[in-house]
């Protein structure tokens, strides 16, 4: 074969791999079309089961990340787009397996510990532990979701945050362009004390919302770590954080799975005495024992091991050794967890400030034999009370001359301590 026929034939086959790739390229995009429609024209014929959510407008982009398990909706000249964890024009699902894979060690929930403890059980709701994830309802969540001040308005003019209620449902509805969706707002985590960030179920997977409530300010924000002009409602949930918002769950593996229906919500009784179980059950049978059976009580523990209970979450950011939820009252957070990483330590962010390590370099505990709860009563709230906890320093400073600031016109030494030896600071961030 000469050269001139041989650079013919190279240049036919080159042209028909061409329209051959072009082809099928084609031919998955029509399909991905087709896939939208068919899923939006099966909920148009069953729209009492499922909310009607449009596919995306032909001018967008749409793709599917397969190696982060989420599908992206943007525009390529704009950069920033969606990201979801399902076909974009489909909705969040309920899961229809709520099989446990792992027996519960033993947690039963709170409501269990008021048939005894009624009164400890009431105040203890109003605690920032109890609150620390709760389920959305309109005692519990913080916004307004009037208009005029239910929205968030991002740096992209094109895209914007609606928080709508309707009926019993909360909603996060998102406007990209000329496309709107919705997302369900289930689950609630963080006391209020800085904000409110929300969390959705898709199947078996856990999420959260792009769209926080932060409470100074009373205003909707961008979720700490969101990239503003974007709308990322893919971030999933991994159990660490759970571990420090939640009592119990069922963590079925890849990363945010659990089982629908085994959370038991708040960091409650059973994560400073033990799984209940056992307890409850003896004392049902037993009523007339007076020795509690099958429980912990942390008072009862040498101060350390006693501290380092708070430190499973007031110890900075640890990684797990091994399973969430394994730690028992009585253990040593170096059995489970990692050492916290000093620099981040450092950084007083609200999920990495190490009050365990910050109280041990105290002068108050290193000549005292205190613990956490000598100043913080877990079973009541008490934010805010200067003079309670002013109360509680003068247990050890027998005299209000004991200040080096002491006499001072017109101040009470003796009733608010707080304001110079512990005053409120905001995070870097």
């Amino acid at each position: 074969m000469n050269y001139k026929r041989w650079l013919a034939l190279v240049s036919i086959v080159t042209v028909v791999a061409w329209f051959g790739y072009d082809a099928m390229q084609t031919n998955r995009d029509d399909d991905l079309v087709r896939d939208l429609k068919k899923a939006r024209q099966q909920r148009r014929g069953n729209e009492t089961e499922v909310p009607a959510f449009s596919e995306p407008p032909g001018d967008m982009v749409v793709s599917r990340n397969p190696y982060a398990n989420y599908w992206f909706v943007g525009k390529y000249q704009d950069g920033g787009g969606i990201e979801i964890p399902f076909r974009p024009g489909e909705s969040p699902e309920k899961s229809a397996d709520v099989t446990p894979r792992h027996e519960n060690p033993g947690f039963v929930g709170p409501e269990q510990c008021q048939e005894c403890h009624r009164e400890t059980y009431q105040s203890f709701l109003a605690t920032a532990h109890y609150k620390t994830s709760r389920p959305v309802n309109e005692t519990t969540i913080d916004g307004s979701f009037e208009p005029g001040s239910n929205t968030f308005q991002t740096s992209d003019p094109n895209l914007s945050f609606e928080m709508i209620h309707q009926g019993d449902e909360f909603l996060q509805r998102v406007h990209f362009f000329d496309w709107s969706f919705e997302f369900p707002m289930e689950n609630i985590m963080g006391s209020s004390k800085m904000a409110q960030t929300y969390l959705y179920c898709h199947q078996d997977w856990l999420y959260q919302h792009n769209v926080t409530h932060n409470t100074d300010g009373n205003k909707w924000i961008n979720s700490p770590g969101y990239i503003d002009g974007d709308a990322a409602y893919a971030r999933p949930i991994p159990q660490r954080c759970l571990e420090c918002h939640l009592t119990y769950f069922d963590f079925r593996g890849a990363k945010n799975r659990y089982t629908p229906g085994s959370l038991i919500l708040g960091v409650t009784c059973e994560r400073c005495h033990g799984p209940a179980k056992e307890h409850v059950d003896f004392h049902r049978e037993n009523q007339d024992a007076r020795k509690a059976v099958g429980i912990t009580n942390p008072a009862d523990l040498e101060r350390q091991i006693q501290m380092e209970i708070c430190g499973q979450c007031h110890g900075g950011s640890r990684i797990l050794k091994g399973d969430a939820l394994s730690f028992r009252p009585g253990d040593r957070l170096e059995d489970h967890y990692d050492p916290p990483d000093d620099e981040l330590d450092a950084k007083n962010s609200v999920h990495t400030s190490n009050q365990l390590n910050r109280l041990s370099q105290s002068v108050c505990f290193q000549q005292s034999q205190m613990t956490c709860i000598d100043c913080h009563d877990p079973h009541h709230n008490e934010r805010g009370n200067r003079k309670l906890f002013s109360n509680r320093c003068m247990t050890c400073h027998q005299s209000e001359s004991d200040c080096g600031f002491f006499p001072h016109e017109g101040v009470d030494f003796a009733e608010n301590c707080v304001d110079c030896h512990m005053p409120r600071r905001p995070t870097e961030d």
